[in-house]
């Protein structure tokens, strides 16, 4: 009779230990899942993330309005223009017209004038250099010394920086007209040098100065019409 009585006890018992692991198990797996879920919602926040990272990178730098607007009476004038068939005299016709355009700026008083003329020179030079690098500089570096055409790109590199100082400036502002005088003797001596040195150097050597005088014409056209419709 006792025995039956100790059964009777420990059956519920073990039903009750039987039904509290399963429980616990439930409980765990309910655990793993929901960290597994928790996971991988976090997932996409993290791509979301990376994507408004990129968004946030700095968009290509604009360019100034009143190069746009020097661009556009540019682009009008080079309709009917006649470029030289020699690359090096093209260049220099290049040049003369920067000193031209310098000279103008000394002789001027007007602020709102002397920053028409600004917006001009900058344009030219940034025209000008880059032709002058993507299609000239190239084969010079293999015709000639390679000191003399690294020297020019790296007068080119102080030229630009103060190139986009001017454009970012008022005229009203302090060392405007300082920075626009610095630049005109940065473009004199190295007109100078390349003049002086490049330039007969490379009518000593193998260029076809003719083909070059088109190709740097035609780019020339092709930045100044860029340039006008980046309004």
């Amino acid at each position: 009779m006792a025995k039956t009585t100790t059964k009777a006890r420990t059956a519920p018992r073990a039903k009750k230990a039987a039904k509290s692991a399963t429980t616990r198990r439930k409980t765990t797996t309910r655990t793993k899942a929901a960290r597994t879920k928790s996971a991988t919602s976090r997932k996409p926040a993290a791509r979301t993330t990376a994507r408004g990272a990129s968004q946030r990178r700095p968009a290509a730098s604009k360019v100034p309005a009143a190069i746009v607007r020097a661009a556009q009476q540019m682009k009008t004038s080079l309709a009917v223009a006649e470029f030289p068939d020699d690359a090096i005299a093209l260049l220099q016709q290049d040049h003369r017209q920067v000193e031209s355009l310098f000279e103008e700026f000394e002789n001027t008083q007007g602020k709102a004038k002397k920053a028409g003329i600004a917006a001009k020179i900058c344009l030219e030079l940034r025209v000008h250099m880059q032709i002058e690098e993507e299609l000239l500089y190239p084969p010079a570096h293999k015709e000639i010394e390679h000191d003399l055409v690294d020297e020019a790109i790296v007068e080119h590199a102080s030229a630009k920086d103060l190139v986009k100082q001017i454009e970012t400036m008022d005229p009203a502002e302090h060392l405007y007209d300082a920075k626009v005088k610095v630049l005109s003797e940065y473009i004199k001596h190295h007109v100078k040098e390349e003049e002086a040195e490049m330039f007969p150097k490379l009518r000593g050597h193998k260029l076809n100065l003719h083909d070059l005088a088109k190709s740097l014409a035609k780019r020339k056209v092709e930045l100044i019409s860029k340039y006008a419709k980046a309004g």
